[in-house]
């Protein structure tokens, strides 16, 4: 089939208010009852707050945490009007709130009358009935509520699990109370404190949402920041977990001379333990390296791993070249070393300092949109809650910046436990890797960043004793997930990793009755001690992220202008799950493939071109809060009519404000739906505000009209990136026309008025499995109504 560029997706000139969704009804509550309770409540939170001892240099701030009841909302408007303002809220419905009354004044007020009772005969209910009656309980943020989880994992969870004399380098998260202003005052006052008790403090971030600030300090002096109001979360820094192997012998008097990119050509620049830039294979390719901090000096990689990484970023599939005797950059390398000589980062600055500083710098000097950061924390497989600031300050700069950021999702090491046998693995996989252990690490938790995890793509074992066993066997198949990733769901129940792409594989040697790690299982790349060889193998998710910011990085110098949003959702439109994961997968449950295996693998060729039965649709554009847009989906009549299984794909990726301190982390959700067989007009009506007064309509619930797409609504909206398929193997019974319909809405949550509007890409691919023409027929079509509206 032929290569042919992708077409403009048309939008309907239409804009109008979608629907709003409202809060949930509060349960049934008796309100004289209930409202004594929650005063009393009420009132020894104020009594403990004017008696509490805390540090006299750190302005105090009373901090409220009320329960929800789970099948109730309040808008945080409504708690706004109470004196309050919404600091977090977590999945649990449990809020943190800040009142700047330190009387509580309107808050007591307003439960007073709730308490009261209804004021006239005619009130069906008490006074803010809403918010009380949704209220289960109200208390305070208990000093061992602040201590984070990877405290927690090393056994402190009481303050009193401190050792006084010990020092504690930890990360100290504050509430963001709304200003930058506010958070500078609260952030100098806990500095000043911090120094004066023998503490010290070497960093800082002050974000939109995500207030910061590194510290050493005694346990005794971190048992009394633990009593202070305006501390959010006291927790141990991030922590890199990474691993090498050395292999292969092949020099560089086998290979041709490897020549320079072209100028101008797009860039990727690689996060991690620095680049070995004078490999003879990279050196032509290399732009700038840098160690951020720049006090670090040397750039280069002591341990490998980045120089590895860099290899895959750089050309793909690092194998295919050396098969190929081929090695012809296409890209612009850069490295940021991120990591110290021990592999660690930097102990004075903030993870968010040096992520911040590193991909600024490579998107303000060189225009360079693509990172790739294969690092995690293992000690933080993500089981609910918030993500962490690493996820939350890679999220920021990909919407403030506009690039695209990969991580991978961490590797898991599964441990059958006492007793059991190491075949456990071949017995057990895959399912250990659904299990709560083996849940993404920290930052593949972010929400616009794209995460990844791993394949197998090989089952060669090496010849030999235990070669010839036949207890020697690679545990997973090819093209099934790799025994070490790891799987979602993410925030919110979003599909987590969108993407996966290969990571290597590994064996159980059942003469030894261990897991072993084989080179022929592994994936190849660039060696950083290049004299003695070119080339080394390892396995990880550290290995896939890489192939996919490599395709990334491609897709820019195809589409120059393209936004993040727009690469991003082209990658997963072109991806596609193996069939043997599916298979694999699909007797485990409906959701296991998309929980390790995302959207599935992309394709550079797909994503970069159509052909005359698979043809792809695009467009960018911005939408106001709380409305929705409509675009035409050309329908060829051989589409619908010749024998075959036909799909249309729609992909939707949006960049959204985000909150760190709150469950709902997204300020703004959208959604896709395809309709057929309505017009322009219908689906308008169906789906824009209505007045309380205004009949209902059909809301195109049948899927008759409101196609089926796959994975359902309630998986795939939960996340940024989203991507729906509706597939039709038999000729429709009923003619629903020439022009479907792609919808879709954006949501506003809690994002400011100065965030809007929210910016989006879609992209549509129709697909055919006959052998037929559709892209000159939708090409024609599209063209004439770019004609059209050109006139207009």
């Amino acid at each position: 089939m032929p290569s042919l560029p992708h077409l403009i997706l048309s939008r309907v000139e239409s804009e109008l208010p979608r629907k709003k969704t409202g809060f949930g009804r509060p349960p049934a509550r008796e309100y004289a009852t209930h409202g004594k309770i929650l005063h009393d409540q009420t009132e020894l939170v104020l009594s403990n707050y004017q008696h509490r001892l805390r540090p006299s240099s750190i302005d105090p701030s009373l901090i409220l945490r009320i329960q929800l009841n789970r099948e109730a909302g309040i808008d945080e408007k409504s708690w706004e009007r109470c004196g309050l303002t919404l600091l977090s809220i977590d999945e649990n419905k449990t809020l943190v709130l800040f009142s700047s009354d330190a009387d509580l004044s309107d808050f007591r007020r307003r439960l007073s009358e709730y308490e009261e009772g209804p004021k006239k005969e005619t009130q069906k209910s008490a006074p803010h009935t809403q918010i009380f009656a949704s209220i289960d309980d109200i208390g305070e943020v208990r000093p061992e509520d602040r201590i984070g989880r990877l405290l927690r994992a090393e056994g402190i969870k009481e303050i009193d699990d401190f050792d006084d004399y010990r020092e504690y380098r930890v990360d100290i998260e504050l509430w963001d109370f709304g200003s930058p202003n506010s958070n500078r005052i609260k952030v100098e006052e806990l500095r000043t404190f911090i120094n004066a008790e023998r503490g010290r403090t070497t960093d800082e971030y002050i974000g939109e949402s995500l207030v910061l600030v590194r510290a050493s300090c005694n346990g005794a002096l971190i048992k009394q920041l633990l009593e202070v109001e305006n501390i959010a979360v006291v927790d141990l820094p991030p922590k890199p977990t990474l691993s090498t192997a050395e292999h292969l012998n092949v020099g560089i008097d086998d290979l041709p001379p490897v020549s320079s990119p072209e100028n101008g050509a797009p860039s990727v620049t690689v996060l991690d333990s620095g680049l070995s830039a004078a490999h003879p294979l990279l050196s032509p390719a290399v732009g700038e390296t840098t160690s951020i901090p720049q006090s670090w000096g040397d750039p280069s990689d002591r341990h490998g791993h980045g120089t590895m990484v860099a290899g895959i970023a750089l050309y793909g599939d690092v194998e295919a070249c050396i098969h190929n005797r081929s090695f012809a950059p296409r890209l612009t390398l850069y490295s940021a070393r991120v990591l110290n000589d021990q592999c660690q980062f930097d102990d004075e600055n903030l993870i968010t300092t040096q992520m911040r500083q590193a991909i600024e710098y490579f998107r303000n000097t060189y225009n360079c949109r693509v990172f790739n950061a294969s690092l995690g924390d293992e000690r933080q497989p993500y089981r609910g809650g918030k993500v962490s600031p690493w996820a939350s300050i890679l999220d920021t700069l990909s919407r403030e910046l506009d690039v695209v950021i990969i991580v991978s999702v961490g590797n898991y090491s599964y441990d059958p436990g006492l007793g059991n046998s190491a075949d456990a693995h071949l017995q057990d996989y895959p399912h250990y890797l659904l299990g709560d252990d083996a849940r993404i690490i920290e930052p593949a938790t972010g929400a616009i960043v794209l995460s990844v995890g791993a394949l197998a793509h090989s089952t060669h074992v090496p010849p030999g004793s235990a070669g010839n066993s036949v207890a020697f066997r690679p545990i997973a198949g090819v093209n099934q997930p790799s025994p070490f990733t790891r799987s979602g769901p993410g925030l919110g129940g979003s599909i987590k990793p969108e993407l996966c792409e290969v990571g290597g594989n590994l064996a159980y040697d059942g003469l030894l009755n261990r897991v072993r790690d084989v080179r022929e299982l592994d994936v190849i790349s660039m060696n950083r001690q290049y004299v003695e060889h070119l080339f080394k193998t390892d396995r990880g998710t550290s290995f896939a992220a890489p192939k996919v910011a490599h395709m990334a990085a491609q897709l820019y110098g195809l589409f120059p202008e393209a936004s993040a949003n727009l690469i991003r959702a082209l990658l997963v439109a072109s991806a596609q799950v193996p069939q043997e994961s599916l298979e694999l997968l699909k007797t485990i449950d409906s959701k296991a493939s998309f929980r390790l295996c995302g959207y599935g693998q992309p394709n550079l060729e797909i994503a970069s071109s159509s052909d005359e039965k698979r043809v792809v649709l695009y467009a960018e554009s911005q939408i106001p809060y709380d409305n929705f847009h409509m675009y035409e989906i050309p329908i060829p009549s051989e589409f619908i009519q010749e024998k075959g299984t036909r799909r249309i794909s729609a992909c939707l990726a949006f960049d959204p404000p985000i909150r760190h301190s709150r469950f709902d982390y997204l300020g703004v959700t959208m959604s896709l739906r395809l309709i057929r067989g309505k017009s322009v007009d219908e689906i308008a009506e169906a789906f824009r505000q209505r007045g309380q007064d205004e009949k209902k309509v059909d809301r195109l619930s049948s899927t008759i009209y409101d196609c089926s797409m796959e994975p359902k609504p309630s998986i795939r909206e939960g996340g940024t990136l989203q991507k729906g398929t509706f597939t039709m193997k038999q000729v429709p019974q009923q003619d629903f026309g020439d022009t479907y319909y792609l919808v879709v809405r954006c949501e506003k949550k809690w994002a400011r008025d100065e965030h809007a509007p929210q910016r989006y890409a879609v992209v549509v691919t129709l697909d055919h499995t006959a052998e037929i023409n559709i892209y000159d027929r939708i090409r024609d079509r599209v063209q004439a109504a770019i004609r059209v509206r050109a006139r207009q």
